[in-house]
């Protein structure tokens, strides 16, 4: 799948943000719009900021989180998330084998990406890939609501689910779903059964929707320079789809010419990794120089933490009166 040269321009002002901490005033505003121009850079807090709260990254294929925020997930699990990974699609359609053969590398594969990124767990719902537009999207919908409550997830990162330009149905199936399963996971009268098994109503409170084609909007930019390795290991890790094993492969094609490349080493792990580093990584690097960052991932971000008070709230504020 092509996925260079994704990201569209946007001003290099903006707000600096440590680790998605305490904003306020004109900056809260420009956390929650794509549409002025500039944005929000995250950088690292020290320490654990985030310890007890929970990240659901979303993908429908094995290469979505590798490709589009490895570094922002495993950036955030460093500060103390607990990350679980969901894979919507079974990937039958990726790999060089039988569909079989490709569920069961993809599968394996995304496992040992997960542990490279720092997840707790990793589930999988196996839906038909490329075909994901045919599912129930209720049926679908219902299950991520029982995993937002069950895990009590806090913020997730996922797909733009109005990105334009988005062609395959499972990115934007994927995307549609857990948003509309981010509001409803809130609510108290949706599923009694969750209820009655002791599964309480838990409302998502903060989204990343990834940058996924060419032109989609963003109005935070992550920095991912401490975790740019993990990133580029979670890349390694995708064989059966998203070039991963690359590297070793361009290797032996000029071992065979009697020819090298310095920069792919002696081994093929190393060739691997360094054929990432090399190829796969200009467009995060060229964001990331754009803010003054070595490399970044760029978001459109929703935080549903600071709603503020409603009007109603503050005219009863000031206007209240003993009886």
């Amino acid at each position: 799948m092509e996925r260079k040269n994704i990201f569209g321009k946007a001003m290099a002002a903006g707000a600096l943000l440590g680790g998605g901490m305490g904003l306020g005033g004109p900056e809260e505003a420009l956390a929650n719009r794509a549409d002025v121009g500039e944005v929000v850079v995250e950088k690292d807090v020290p320490g654990k900021p985030h310890k007890g709260k929970v990240l659901l990254a979303i993908h429908a294929h094995l290469d979505d989180i590798p490709y589009y925020c490895a570094g922002t997930c495993a950036k955030l699990i460093n500060e103390g998330y607990t990350g679980y990974l969901l894979r919507t699609s079974n990937d039958e359609k990726c790999g060089g084998g039988t569909n079989a053969e490709n569920i069961l590398s993809n599968e394996q594969e995304n496992i040992k990406m997960a542990k490279v990124l720092g997840f707790t767990d990793v589930f999988d719902f196996y839906y038909r890939n490329h075909r994901m537009n045919n599912i129930s999207t209720q049926e679908f919908r219902s299950r991520l609501v029982f995993l937002y409550r069950l895990l009590k997830v806090d913020t997730v990162i996922t797909f733009n689910p109005w990105g334009h330009g988005e062609e395959n149905p499972d990115h934007w199936v994927t995307g549609r779903v857990a948003e509309e399963a981010c509001w409803m996971s809130g609510m108290g009268n949706d599923y009694p059964e969750h209820m009655e098994a002791g599964i309480k109503p838990y409302g998502v409170k903060e989204r990343y929707y990834f940058v996924g084609r060419p032109g989609q909007p963003y109005n935070r930019v992550v920095d991912i320079s401490s975790s740019i390795e993990q990133k580029i290991q979670s890349l390694v890790e995708c064989k059966s789809q998203g070039g991963g094993n690359r590297g070793a492969e361009l290797r032996a094609e000029l071992a065979k010419k009697g020819k090298r490349l310095p920069i792919l080493g002696n081994d093929d792990e190393t060739a691997n990794r360094e054929y990432v580093r090399q190829f796969y990584l200009d467009e995060y690097r060229e964001l990331g120089q754009q803010y003054g960052l070595e490399y970044a991932e760029p978001f459109y971000y929703i935080d549903l933490r600071r709603q503020g008070k409603s009007r109603e709230e503050k005219y009863i504020e000031k206007n209240v009166v003993n009886l």
